[in-house]
């Protein structure tokens, strides 16, 4: 549609669209400026989550730890070992870590989790 309203005829192409060989180039092409990365999947009500809800919980959240100790704060953290044979292959611009596709399906997932406090001690396995 843009080489038809431009008035540009490509004679390499087909009907003036390019075809899967030529996109296939392109990206190898533009390898350093489109990146190729695997889209997680994520639900339609995380996706609705703005930057000012999590500016807002930030707020909130440092006023109420201001008086607990280091050694009281935990925190934990998981890993996931995903099996998602639907993720498909996305091109994004530089600088974007996490692609995300929002579907109403996410994946099936183990999770391996781990704890500590701001003090540095790590809890046991």
């Amino acid at each position: 549609m843009y080489l038809d309203k431009k008035g540009v005829i490509v004679n390499q192409f087909q009907n003036n669209i390019p075809g899967k060989t030529w996109a296939d180039m392109f990206l190898k092409r533009h390898k350093q400026e489109l990146p190729q990365r695997f889209c997680s999947n994520i639900t339609r009500v995380r996706a609705a989550v703005d930057e000012e809800t999590i500016q807002s919980f930030f707020t909130h959240f440092k006023k109420e730890i201001e008086s607990v100790p280091a050694y009281l704060t935990y925190k934990y953290d998981e890993a996931n070992l995903v099996d998602d044979p639907g993720k498909k292959k996305v091109l994004m611009k530089r600088g974007c870590k996490y692609p995300e596709a929002i579907k109403n399906s996410t994946k099936a997932a183990v999770s391996i989790m781990i704890c500590g406090n701001a003090a540095g001690d790590v809890l046991p396995p």
